[in-house]
């Protein structure tokens, strides 16, 4: 005698969900700022960062998002946060910073790719939403990177959803 058994789970990815993973950006940003003072991002940066990350993640809205140090105009050490959405199963711990790369001449900056689902709104639902932000983001073409390479290391989710993070480093 054969028995199988089903089971079906609805979860949802909340805002509660998305907080909770962007919590982890906010983690990573803090050690960057700790192991890079003099350029790094304040704690008001930070937290703004945060909320960005989580309403954005929680709407479907982002792609994309990097911060990092640039310095004329290319990526020299960047967290990359790429968003997968419902199929992510692990949940990493945050940090695992590169603290080594040398900042002088940089600033610290980040850069957003929105979601096919954001291109696809309606104008006003995205006038509407943007005013939620807690800053204004403006068209500029992507930043490019130089001297040193790309590694995925972490994995940040709530209920299958989150972000995919690489870093890139220096050589």
């Amino acid at each position: 005698m054969t028995t199988s058994y089903t089971r079906s789970m609805s979860e949802t990815y909340s805002l509660a969900s998305a907080k909770y993973v962007a919590s982890k950006i906010a983690t990573d940003l803090r050690q960057v700022q700790r192991y890079y003072p003099k350029h790094g991002p304040s704690d008001a940066d930070i937290m703004d960062y945060a909320l960005e990350a989580a309403l954005l993640s929680h709407r479907g809205y982002v792609n994309k998002i990097t911060y990092g140090f640039q310095r004329h105009g290319d990526w020299i050490l960047a967290l990359d946060y790429t968003n997968v959405d419902g199929t992510l199963v692990a949940d990493d711990r945050a940090g695992g910073i590169y603290r080594y790369a040398n900042t002088d001449g940089t600033i610290f900056n980040s850069f957003l790719r929105y979601s096919l689902k954001w291109s696809l709104a309606p104008s006003t639902d995205r006038d509407e939403f943007a005013g939620l932000l807690p800053f204004t983001r403006t068209t500029a073409p992507a930043p490019g990177y130089t001297g040193g390479y790309h590694t995925s290391d972490r994995t940040y989710s709530a209920h299958g959803t989150g972000f995919t993070r690489s870093m890139y480093r220096p050589l």
